[in-house]
């Protein structure tokens, strides 16, 4: 919808300070400020660096700019229409996310895990509750089916057998904490075999799995991040070096391995219909939005934005 921004941000060779509270656009009447870009640009950067530890190039600062503009306009015109459709989330569904996001985590490593991510727990907390009340919104208005069509799940799975093949997967652990200092002395201690991997991770570790020994579970080696890539090399039983991440750094350890295999369209139905399904939402869904955007009063101050440094 706003593709037309790349050109205007584009023609700005020196970007200037602007200042946050200024207003960059306008939807239906509420003003949307420099500051509220920078916060949606900021987890933008942060998913980015997931996949990608080299500098943002120009090319894609602009881009990241223009997707956080087009991503903080549609979250504002789906929390409108939530609002004048009478969906609120109630105190009891927010606290019920909250509780469990958070339980995932020992005592402060939440906390721990937002600072390292570069997010204030308040910011965060309004990111949350937006998202639960959109999700709310949309799957009240667009709902999924409950029952599959088994003709067209059968002429789906034998389109795409690829997708239901279940690659190389091991079963890892890992413990993750916040300074290389603290890694190395993880490392250190692994390595004395003084205590177990799991009882360090329950010691240490940052992340969720803490409580459980820093078990992942199992998962396929092809589908983690680029900065994981070592885990893929590792034998059964083998433990990592320290692999630095967005998240902090990490130490593994590859307990089981298991050998690529091709699903049946038993194994594979329930997904395949609730794909089809969600396909269907999702097609619904965007078709209205569309016309939600075209149908809206969106003002955008394309000299601000071409200003706003990142």
């Amino acid at each position: 919808m706003f593709i037309f921004l790349l050109s205007a941000c584009s023609n700005s060779d020196e970007l200037v300070v602007v200042s946050g509270n200024t207003v960059v656009a306008e939807v239906k009447g509420v003003d949307i400020t420099v500051d509220k870009l920078r916060d949606e640009i900021r987890f933008l950067i942060m998913q980015f660096r997931i996949t990608n530890k080299n500098a943002l190039s120009k090319e894609e600062k602009l881009l990241l700019k223009v997707k956080g503009l087009n991503r903080v306009i549609r979250n504002n015109l789906l929390l409108m229409e939530a609002s004048s459709s009478g969906v609120f989330l109630t105190r009891n569904e927010y606290e019920v996310a909250f509780r469990e996001i958070e339980s995932e985590y020992e005592e402060d490593s939440f906390l721990e895990y937002l600072k390292v991510q570069n997010i204030s727990h308040e910011l965060w907390k309004i990111r949350l509750k937006n998202n639960l009340l959109i999700n709310k919104f949309i799957n009240g208005k667009f709902k999924i089916k409950t029952s599959g069509n088994k003709i067209e799940a059968r002429k789906y799975y034998e389109a795409h057998k690829d997708r239901f093949k279940k690659g190389r997967m091991v079963r890892a652990f890992h413990i993750m904490v916040a300074t290389e200092d603290e890694a190395k002395v993880v490392y250190d201690a692994i390595k004395s075999r003084k205590k177990s991997f799991s009882e360090l991770a329950k010691i240490y570790s940052l992340a969720s799995e803490a409580s459980v020994g820093g078990d992942l579970g199992y998962f396929e080696v092809d589908q983690m991040p680029e900065e994981f890539n070592a885990v893929s090399k590792l034998k059964k039983d083998q433990i990592s070096d320290v692999i630095k991440t967005p998240y902090g750094y990490h130490v593994f350890k590859v307990v089981d391995i298991k050998a690529p295999k091709q699903l049946s369209f038993l194994e594979s139905q329930d997904t395949i219909y609730d794909q089809l399904s969600r396909d269907e939402q999702s097609n619904n869904f965007e078709k209205w939005l569309v016309e939600l955007k075209n149908n809206s009063n969106i003002k955008i101050d394309e000299n601000v934005l071409s200003k706003i440094s990142l």
